[in-house]
């Protein structure tokens, strides 16, 4: 039987229902979502195969304005004396081939997929359904790759695990285990100079031990919440060096409980700022900004001081649409509006 645990929490994308919202507060936040977000389409989607259907599988499923001036030919690299600070504009829910050349070519200079361990291996997928699920890591990697080959700008690959200890390192188990992320991680996409982030909702699993113990020079560990929360976990359980730690904070639905900026807690903006002000990461992430959520985009990159933003849809997988590529617009014009101070990250970027 499938167990599906809808705690509505996540580890790059933070509480979908935090504790003081009622139930009918979601709901109606969910009937706020654009209704043209459509489900998935892979090539696996039209019968589910057999060997993807765990019986005793178990996954907590969290859920995670456009101009006429469409910017995407952004500086690809720049001069090592530029002193401006790199923004990430990081494409959500990227669980498709398709959705990478979409978010490339959308202006998106980092990625975010959403990884699910199953029988089988690693697969691009956010809910762990029998119709959730997209390519798999393995096919996304290699399509990265690809771009890369292309002299396309892909800084980093955020990947978004939802069950990092589903599967034991042992020899029957190894192919859907962290540690084969870990080596397809390694063994593709940074030989190609893509860096990899891995993100995490709890430091207390095996995996986390495992990862944040055998970091390279490509790599850091993402852990997501409220700065006090945050804070406390990487000091109890690492890594040592500060810059691999990367934090983040957010919300599907952006302007809900977004605040001022300057309160004492709680609101997106302020722990996002004061996640930036801790000095207790090598680089903090917002998420997720929508299409026409630009006066967001302002307050997170501008007061809130951010290093990039998890932007697109709110629930469904990235895909070239409207609303995609004008959230893209909301991040690259900013940058663009505030040319003294900001810029782009590009290919030779250190993101943390």
């Amino acid at each position: 039987m499938w167990l599906v645990g809808l705690n509505f929490t996540t580890a790059s994308p933070t509480n979908l229902a935090r504790p003081e919202t009622s139930d009918n507060t979601y709901i109606k936040l969910l009937d706020a979502v654009d209704s043209d977000e459509h489900p998935i389409e892979t090539k696996y989607t039209t019968n589910t195969p057999a060997e993807l259907v765990d019986d005793d599988f178990v996954v907590e499923a969290p859920a995670d304005s456009s101009g006429n001036d469409f910017i995407v030919d952004y500086p690809q690299s720049l001069e090592p004396s530029d002193s401006r600070k790199p923004i990430y504009a990081i494409a959500h829910r990227v669980l498709t081939v398709k959705g990478v050349s979409h978010a490339i070519s959308h202006g998106a200079n980092a990625i975010e997929i959403d990884m699910v361990a199953w029988r089988k291996g690693w697969w691009a997928d956010h809910d762990g359904t029998p119709t959730s699920y997209g390519d798999t890591a393995k096919e996304m990697f290699m399509e990265i790759g690809r771009q890369r080959d292309a002299r396309k700008t892909i800084n980093f690959v955020w990947l978004d695990i939802k069950n990092p200890d589903y599967c034991p390192p042992n020899d029957k188990w190894r192919h859907c285990s962290v540690e084969q992320l870990r080596d397809l991680v390694r063994q593709i996409l940074e030989p190609k100079g893509v860096r990899v982030l891995y993100g995490f909702y709890s430091a207390n699993s095996r995996a986390y031990d495992l990862i944040s113990q055998s970091l390279n020079t490509n790599e850091a560990i993402n852990l997501n919440g409220r700065v006090r929360k945050v804070l406390d976990e990487f000091e109890k359980h690492g890594p040592p060096q500060v810059a691999k730690r990367v934090m983040s904070y957010g919300y599907f639905n952006l302007p809900f409980q977004f605040g001022n900026c300057q309160e004492d807690r709680y609101y997106t903006c302020t722990e996002l700022r004061q996640l930036t002000q801790s000095k207790g990461s090598g680089a903090v992430f917002g998420w997720t900004s929508a299409m026409g959520e630009d006066q967001y985009v302002d307050k997170l990159l501008g007061t809130a001081g951010v290093d990039g933003l998890i932007y697109g849809f709110k629930m469904t997988h990235y895909y070239d649409h409207s609303r995609t590529r004008a959230a893209a617009q909301d991040l690259i014009r900013w940058v663009r509006d505030h040319p003294d101070t900001h810029r782009m990250g590009t290919q030779d970027d250190n993101p943390w």
